[in-house]
């Protein structure tokens, strides 16, 4: 715990980045027998940083390329007509459609810069899109597939699909209803 605490402190007086100063301490509680490498394998979830990742670096690429330039000018051209609000509804809806089908991590490092390069196409505060991505990101209700723990409980539970349908669409309506009036309410455009 003293060294955790000693690296956080390096870190928040800028002397050592968070991601590093944690990266050697977990190297070196492995070199002196603290932390075992299999104790490592089993908590660290190898598939879902490959999945986050990948996401992250497909985000990176759409941005670099531009295509998530030109995704956000079709949806300008499409949705110019219903204004920000509009777009800023289509970033939420688009959002919850990929949390429900990959993580929630992946679906928001999809939709994060789709959601700025069209804010900044209606040149307006880019705020209330990345709380569209964000939220709409937590919104894995309606199937088990986009949370970690839903797909637990979906096996463990014997639930079928059915199942999350008929409990998670009324929350997913009652929730998206009441992120779609707050946020512009809280962060305006």
């Amino acid at each position: 715990l003293a060294s955790f605490a000693t690296v956080l402190g390096l870190s928040i007086i800028g002397y050592v980045p968070l991601v590093k100063g944690l990266l050697v301490l977990l190297i070196g509680l492995m070199l002196t027998g603290t932390i075992k490498l299999s104790e490592v394998k089993r908590r660290f979830p190898i598939e879902l940083l490959a999945v986050v990742g990948s996401a992250i670096g497909l985000a990176k690429l759409m941005i670099g390329t531009g295509l998530a330039g030109q995704i956000s000018a079709a949806l300008f051209y499409v949705l110019g007509d219903f204004g920000p609000y509009g777009a800023f509804i289509a970033i939420f809806v688009m959002t919850v459609m990929f949390t429900e089908l990959i993580t929630n991590n992946a679906a928001a490092a999809l939709s994060f810069p789709v959601a700025y390069a069209l804010a900044m196409g209606f040149n307006v505060d880019p705020l209330p899109f990345i709380m569209a991505v964000a939220f709409g990101a937590s919104a894995s209700f309606i199937s088990p597939f986009g949370y970690q723990t839903n797909l637990m409980v979906y096996s463990a539970g014997n639930y079928r699909l059915k199942d999350y349908v008929l409990m998670g669409l009324p929350l997913s309506i009652i929730y998206s209803i009441t992120v779609l009036t707050l946020i512009p309410l809280v962060f305006p455009f």
